[in-house]
């Protein structure tokens, strides 16, 4: 499925609210920059209002490859878990209020509660299975399937979220995205 989240609390089954007292605050206005590629990312965040995408850039494209929404954890994931730069960007679609934990303080959560490791895990194979699932998707759909599915498992995303990134988010471009949503 390509549409699915890196990591929604409700697939994770984890109650965030028993762990406030270890997360930070943040609030970022719309097109905020969280992480740029090539930085190292060292925190995890979750959403509690607004969007975010992942995105890199390709020959001077901006494109997008995830978006983020309310209850959903996240962060460069490869970079994140393994201090390897990152080969995406982080950006605010809307203004953003989350929590976040750095590489640091999960370290610190994982010795007090110990379920933490577990729940990492998860969120790496999370982002794994999105992965490869997306690159499936790209390599054997058609932009009109995608369309589809990202209308029928995610809708909230086009009331949202600018045109030009569900577009390059699903591997076209604007004027294909505005002929595949004429015919609808």
């Amino acid at each position: 499925m390509l549409n699915q989240p890196l990591g929604h609390l409700s697939d994770l089954k984890i109650d965030w609210k028993n762990y406030e007292p270890f997360l930070n605050k943040i609030a970022a206005p719309a097109k905020s920059r969280l992480l740029n590629e090539g930085e190292i990312s060292d925190k995890i965040f979750i959403i509690q209002s607004g969007s975010v995408r992942l995105g890199y850039i390709q020959d001077e494209k901006d494109i997008t490859f995830q978006f983020f929404f309310e209850n959903e954890l996240f962060t460069s994931v490869e970079s994140f878990f393994i201090d390897k730069p990152s080969r995406f960007f982080i950006e605010t679609v809307e203004p953003v209020n989350a929590f976040y934990l750095t590489k640091n303080m999960l370290a610190q959560l994982i010795e007090k509660k110990p379920e933490m490791q577990e729940i990492s895990q998860q969120i790496m194979l999370n982002g794994l299975v999105f992965y490869s699932s997306q690159l499936l998707s790209y390599m054997q759909d058609t932009p009109q399937k995608r369309y589809n599915n990202l209308i029928n498992t995610r809708p909230y995303i086009f009331m949202r979220v600018p045109q030009r990134h569900i577009a390059s988010y699903l591997g076209i471009t604007d004027v294909s995205l505005s002929r595949i949503k004429s015919r609808k």
